[in-house]
């Protein structure tokens, strides 16, 4: 082979290494300003940006018109930039009839085992020194309720009644379809927050995928 054949080939190969070369090092290049986000909202492996849009949407605080969410057995804290009450979750104990007399919750007045709204929850409420426009203000109220252990589930409830009784290891007594919607058992912590919106529907919230 002649010199200036074997040098063209050189040049020529050289010429597509150097080229090869400059695009690898251009893509390596632009990487850090490429994020990719993948479904659900999450970059980076952060929390859903959604379950703390819905969740800021629905937490009032622990306190609204001058009533607050108890504190017995349980720590104020924070999650998701958000004030909690945590406490030690119970089943609201479902009795029926006895001797032929029903034990209706104390704020709604309603048969629990028949009722048409099975999220609902019980605490030691603090009525204030007029107890009947305390339980009036509590009686239907709304409260949004999360697992720390399983930060994108939350469950909005009503108040249905005064408890767990005196004695109990819990501060709040949840139904068992409010249990399973945060998918914990008895014994769980959950957080409790007033809802900021008295009317707003129970049952499970949507918070996005993690």
């Amino acid at each position: 082979m002649m010199p200036q054949e074997r040098f063209r080939r050189f040049r020529k190969f050289h010429h597509r290494y150097w080229m090869g070369g400059l695009l690898v090092g251009i893509f390596i290049g632009f990487l850090p300003a490429c994020k990719w986000t993948p479904p659900g909202g999450i970059a980076n492996g952060t929390q859903s940006l959604q379950a703390n849009d819905v969740l800021a949407e629905h937490n009032a605080g622990l306190m609204m018109d001058g009533f607050g969410i108890p504190d017995i057995l349980a720590v104020r804290g924070q999650l998701r930039n958000l004030n909690w009450m945590f406490t030690r979750a119970q089943t609201y104990p479902l009795t029926g009839a006895s001797n032929g007399v029903l034990r209706l919750s104390s704020l709604t007045a309603e048969d629990l085992s028949r009722t048409q709204d099975p999220y609902y929850c019980a605490m030691r409420w603090d009525y204030g020194a007029r107890p009947n426009t305390g339980m009036k203000f509590f009686s239907n109220r709304r409260l949004v309720i999360i697992s720390p252990e399983d930060v994108v589930r939350a469950v909005v409830v009503r108040v249905v009644d005064w408890g767990p009784p005196a004695g109990s290891e819990g501060g709040i007594m949840l139904s068992q379809a409010a249990l399973s919607a945060l998918g914990i058992s008895a014994g769980s912590t959950v957080g409790v927050a007033f809802d900021s919106d008295n009317d707003a529907v129970t049952g499970p919230l949507i918070l996005g995928r993690q």
